[in-house]
């Protein structure tokens, strides 16, 4: 059986993440620079650059959360590693871990849709530019549902590993 990550779809959704992230990336150094080259040596202000590094720090800033999601590389305390030497109940420790963080996104996938409808509601804007604010929002609904989505994914796979799985290594080391 293919693995879901060798498939086209996988990929490209991948592809679109890390591209969003280094594009947000250069965007907001240019920002910056730009920024401090117009204060500082010609001693103007340029109005709304940081509202619109705000609103690109926002998508950088959740879709690396979604790409970590997707790698199983968020930030966790594997200290119980030290204390516990059987593979059974560290196993059972990474289901555990695993079905918190799924119940956990459920819950936040849920509050942001609502969130983020109700904010298109408001229509809410920046203070400065005028810009809806949803455009910094949508990346918060965008990315807590796709890290629901891969979290999901991941109990799957820790409850069903399969054959020569590096992942099931993780869990069980």
């Amino acid at each position: 059986m293919k693995s879901i990550e060798k498939t086209l779809f996988w990929k490209s959704i991948s592809w679109v993440q890390r591209t969003v992230l280094g594009i947000a990336s250069i965007c907001i150094m240019m920002i910056v620079v730009i920024n401090v080259f117009a204060r500082y040596v010609l001693n103007i202000g340029i109005f709304g650059l940081e509202e619109m590094i705000v609103i690109i720090a926002m998508w950088m800033y959740w879709t690396g959360g979604i790409v970590a999601t997707a790698e199983n590389q968020h930030i966790k305390g594997d200290m119980l590693d030290m204390f516990i030497k059987s593979k059974n109940v560290k196993k059972t420790i990474g289901l555990v871990a695993h079905s918190l963080t799924v119940a956990a996104l459920a819950l936040f996938a849920w509050w942001g849709v609502e969130w983020g409808l109700w904010n298109l509601q408001m229509g809410q804007r920046t203070p400065g530019l005028r810009w809806l604010m949803i455009w910094s929002q949508i990346p918060l609904v965008i990315s807590f549902v796709m890290m629901f989505l891969y979290s999901v994914y991941h109990l799957i796979r820790a409850i069903f590993p399969m054959k020569e799985d590096n992942f099931t290594k993780e869990v069980t080391e």
